[in-house]
């Protein structure tokens, strides 16, 4: 089986400039997705129909599997990063004090933000999550639409997620 796709230029210029600055060599190379997915399903269970999806920063990247291979591969040009910008615009936050809310999010009930004028306020969770709740909404509806898409209008028997995105509060829920 060959799978093919195409890169802009400068991305494939890019990764070979940074393997030649540090000295390393092009074995293969392979889609997030593809890599993603033989580490997180094992083989024999690739017989099942899932879909692995990989929540980074700035993309969702989907595998399908079924009949013991990955059968296709799909992209939301959507991911964590659209939930910390939701936070940073409403508490008019940098990005990085916007990361650290959204991480605490999962191990916190009261959370402190300071703003960029260097405000400090306490928020309850619920208030937090109240606020990002749209916009992980619509992050999941995207991603089961690609994931209907590439399954052939069926629901997948399970939904795996990985990646940093997969930690954002409240996917989980509107994913199932």
């Amino acid at each position: 089986t060959i799978i093919a796709t195409f890169l802009p230029r400068t991305v494939v210029d890019g990764l070979f400039s940074v393997l030649e600055h540090s000295n390393l060599e092009l074995d293969r190379l392979t889609l997030e997705p593809i890599a993603a997915g033989q580490a997180a399903i094992p083989r024999d269970m690739r017989r099942l129909n899932l879909a692995l999806v990989d929540i980074g920063a700035g993309t969702s990247d989907i595998a399908i599997t079924r009949e013991g291979s990955f059968t296709s591969f799909g992209m939301v040009p959507m991911a964590g990063d659209e939930i910390t910008e939701t936070l940073c615009e409403h508490f008019l936050l940098d990005f990085i004090e916007g990361e650290k809310i959204k991480k605490e999010l999962n191990n916190k009930d009261q959370i402190e933000i300071t703003n960029f004028f260097g405000t400090k306020e306490f928020f309850a969770k619920n208030q937090l999550l109240d606020i990002i709740r749209p916009t992980v909404k619509c992050l999941a509806e995207k991603i089961y639409q690609e994931i209907l898409l590439l399954n052939e209008n069926t629901p997948p028997q399970a939904i795996i997620l990985v990646g940093g995105g997969s930690q954002t509060p409240l996917i989980k829920e509107y994913l199932v």
